[in-house]
């Protein structure tokens, strides 16, 4: 099977449709975002050094951190990347997940993502308009669980100020808004929107439908069988997380939460059997 190590790992930065090396790099800038230390900022010496061993274009890392919200600001020769870090601690969070509404920008969204980002809102953008300022260069934007969910935020902001960014990759994340401001951020952003769901991942059904939430932008899905379809019927994912939950019983594991696992989210756009 061909895999993408086969090719050069080159992120297309203008590219807006879905691409496997744009995805691989924010696969990884993802990861990345859970190095912290001690103090629980971003770890910005050793995330630099990571991305630096695969490719020397890789400029700066800067990290913020307040309250339980980090994100990250990595530099690149070609390119600027907003990550945002999901939690550690993901049964907790289930447990309260906080499902009241917030209005703001052009529609209703999730409080709780939205007041994580306000949290490290304004230090990200001021350094990335100061980046910009020096040599302008396309935006992306990634995060894996409740980090998807922040970054969806983040470009929601980004439209609403009528201010450019190629494209959102995010990773097993939460549902973000209300339908109705689903509807709007789709109309300006489905198509360079790409939100990666693998198999039974429980975090990507919360919170639920009833609750009045959406989700955004193009599924990805990533099947038992590891391979990827792009916004495939409901039927097809049912069946398929059937399979998943039978497969893993037989392991003695639980498919709902490994499922959620960043590790398989990157294992999978690594391999990227794309089927067309």
């Amino acid at each position: 099977m061909k895999t993408i190590e086969n090719d050069l790992r080159t992120i297309e930065p203008y590219k807006t449709f879905l691409s496997k090396n744009n995805a691989y790099w924010m696969a990884r800038i993802s990861d990345l975002t859970y190095c912290c230390g001690q103090d629980s900022k971003p770890d910005e010496e050793k995330i630099i050094a990571d991305l630096k061993a695969e490719d020397k274009k890789f400029i700066s890392v800067t990290g913020e951190s307040k309250n339980s919200s980090q994100a990250i600001l990595v530099e690149h020769e070609d390119y600027l990347c907003m990550g945002f870090r999901g939690t550690d601690e993901l049964k907790d969070w289930l447990d309260n997940i906080n499902v009241k509404r917030k209005k703001m920008l052009f529609g209703k969204f999730h409080a709780g993502f939205a007041n994580s980002l306000k949290d490290v809102w304004k230090p990200l953008f001021n350094k990335y308009q100061e980046l910009r300022q020096k040599k302008k260069r396309p935006l992306f934007l990634t995060g894996h669980s409740l980090g998807g969910s922040i970054a969806t935020v983040a470009a929601a902001r980004l439209i609403h100020q009528d201010l450019p960014f190629i494209s959102v990759y995010t990773f097993g994340q939460p549902r973000t808004v209300d339908r109705r401001t689903a509807r709007v951020f789709n109309a300006e952003a489905k198509s360079r929107f790409f939100r990666f769901h693998n198999n039974n991942d429980i975090i990507t059904r919360v919170p639920s439908r009833t609750a009045g939430y959406s989700h955004v932008g193009t599924c990805v899905y990533v099947t038992q069988e590891i391979t990827l379809h792009v916004d495939p019927g409901f039927w097809f994912r049912f069946v398929d997380g059937i399979d998943g939950v039978v497969n893993d019983i037989s392991k003695l594991s639980i498919d709902f939460i490994a499922d959620h696992d960043m590790g398989k989210y990157l294992s999978a756009v690594k391999s990227w059997n794309l089927i067309t």
